[in-house]
């Protein structure tokens, strides 16, 4: 069988001797081989490329940005749903922590009047996110449009006497603002309309 790497040569009284490949040979194996490296070393390079924007790429940075965002959307979605009558500070407190810009200048301005409105009505909210989704990223400048849902839990009292809880489910549309890396804020809120 001749494998094509050596060849069998008659000697002398008849015996077979094995005949290496000639320098040529072995020069055509050693380019093959070496074409063969380089092109391995060319995928490794570029699947390495791919690898790495995928994870640090700005695809993967605007994923990580809308996951981010989505997340505070859901918090501040509940936080400005949810006030204990029995912790008004707390409960507006919570709310100026979830704002930033003109919302959060609205909070300010209007916290003495919250607080008082709030204690007359003697009644506490509990908001309970049931969904939220980002309707619009613009990661490069740190801006976002979230819609939540969430359903709110409204106690109250009339004379003293708990009345019955009464939950209704509400749609709450934020434009939020990225204030740090991993810190986003609503800049406005308000309901959508059913």
């Amino acid at each position: 069988m001749d494998s094509g790497l050596s060849r069998r040569r008659a000697g002398p009284a008849g015996r077979h001797t094995r005949v290496r490949p000639g320098p040529d040979r072995i020069a055509m194996w050693t380019r093959v081989a070496a074409v063969a490296a380089g092109l391995g070393l060319v995928g490794a390079v570029a699947l390495g490329v791919f690898w790495w924007n995928a994870g640090h790429g700005s695809t993967a940075q605007a994923a990580q940005a809308r996951g981010v965002a989505l997340d505070a959307a859901g918090r501040i979605a509940v936080n400005l749903q949810t006030l204990d009558a029995g912790a008004v500070e707390q409960g507006l407190t919570a709310w100026e922590d979830s704002a930033t810009g003109a919302l959060l200048e609205e909070f300010q301005r209007n916290r003495k009047r919250y607080a008082e409105d709030l204690r007359k009505a003697q009644s506490s909210t509990t908001a309970r996110l049931v969904n939220a989704a980002i309707a619009d990223l613009d990661a490069p400048n740190g801006r976002a449009t979230a819609i939540a849902s969430v359903d709110v839990t409204r106690t109250s009292s009339a004379n003293g006497a708990p009345k019955t809880p009464v939950t209704k489910r509400i749609r709450v549309q934020m434009e939020l603002v990225r204030v740090s890396d991993t810190v986003w804020k609503a800049d406005a809120a308000g309901p959508v309309p059913s």
